[in-house]
């Protein structure tokens, strides 16, 4: 089968695509690598000048580092996870700060201290949604501090991992003839979960239909093996898959597949070269 890709849907944080006559450990290989093998920034040091709020620093540097920051413009300015490994904390070459500084009177109610409130030295690095809470702080509070953020990978923490969703399946294709007994019968069951879909499925009278949407099928199966009888069978085409990424915002969904497939591509070329040298040491030896 020839090989092919297409692109279903794209959002700036979302993208589906049809992957046709790629194998499936390959396309498993990308999604897998859009959690652990693409680099984004993430807090990983802070600094606490002050903190008399209810929650210890442990926990406020719990919560800010899994807030998503802006990484587009950082992969370019700041070097790979790997050369920054042992650099010192603060290093400007491999981390960006950010600032926090919050105080309450004694006479102003509660506050929530969000996302937004942290001011970065770098407006490139940034948190991606500025309503995220951090800690509600009562009357006469003060929480001060400084954190780094660096880029890294999420096979580290789940802080740098830039996805919310990486997930494949195979297509589902529904095969039917409204002239075979049960039809009626499979056309009512259907409608009730998917009335675009029956009514595709009564304009054409007979045929197949590629489940292109982005739909669980899991009541299309239902209904073809409880209700249509031989008017409808249901087959997921194993060299046909759907591939979809959403992202943090962090980075757009396509870069974090451009990303990853770039990662696989290295994994695979580190591999023939070990492949290679181990075969020349046996051919030496």
């Amino acid at each position: 089968m020839a090989r092919a890709v297409r692109l279903l849907e794209e959002e700036k944080y979302r993208l589906r695509m049809l992957v046709e006559g790629y194998p499936l450990p390959l396309v498993n290989a990308v999604r897998r690598a859009c959690f652990t093998d693409v680099p984004v920034m993430a807090i990983d040091v802070v600094e606490f000048f002050e903190n008399n709020t209810v929650l210890y620093d442990e926990i406020i540097a719990h919560r800010l580092g899994l807030i998503p920051l802006t990484s587009e413009e950082a992969l370019e300015k700041y070097p790979p996870p790997e050369e920054c490994r042992d650099a010192p904390v603060g290093d400007p070459r491999c981390y960006a700060v950010l600032s926090l500084e919050v105080h309450t009177s004694k006479t102003e109610p509660q506050r929530i201290v969000y996302s937004g409130d942290l001011q970065p030295q770098d407006p490139d690095v940034k948190p991606v949604y500025p309503n995220i809470p951090i800690v509600v702080m009562a009357p006469q509070q003060s929480l001060r501090l400084q954190a780094y953020a660096r880029l890294g990978y999420g096979k580290e923490h789940a802080k740098w991992i830039p996805v919310t969703v990486a997930a494949h399946k195979y297509l589902p294709v529904l095969s039917f003839d409204l002239e075979k007994p049960g039809a009626r019968e499979c056309i009512e069951c259907i409608e009730q979960a998917y009335p675009w879909l029956a009514e595709k499925m009564r304009k054409m009278g007979r045929g197949s239909i590629e489940v292109l949407e982005d739909v669980n099928t899991s009541a299309l199966y239902w209904c073809v093996h409880r209700r249509c009888g031989e008017a409808a069978k249901l087959d997921y085409l194993q060299d046909r898959l759907i591939l979809t990424i959403e992202t943090t915002g962090s980075l757009t969904a396509r870069r974090v597949l451009l990303k990853a497939v770039e990662a696989v591509e290295a994994k695979a070329k580190r591999l023939l070269e070990e492949v290679e040298a181990l075969k020349t040491r046996n051919e030496q030896g």
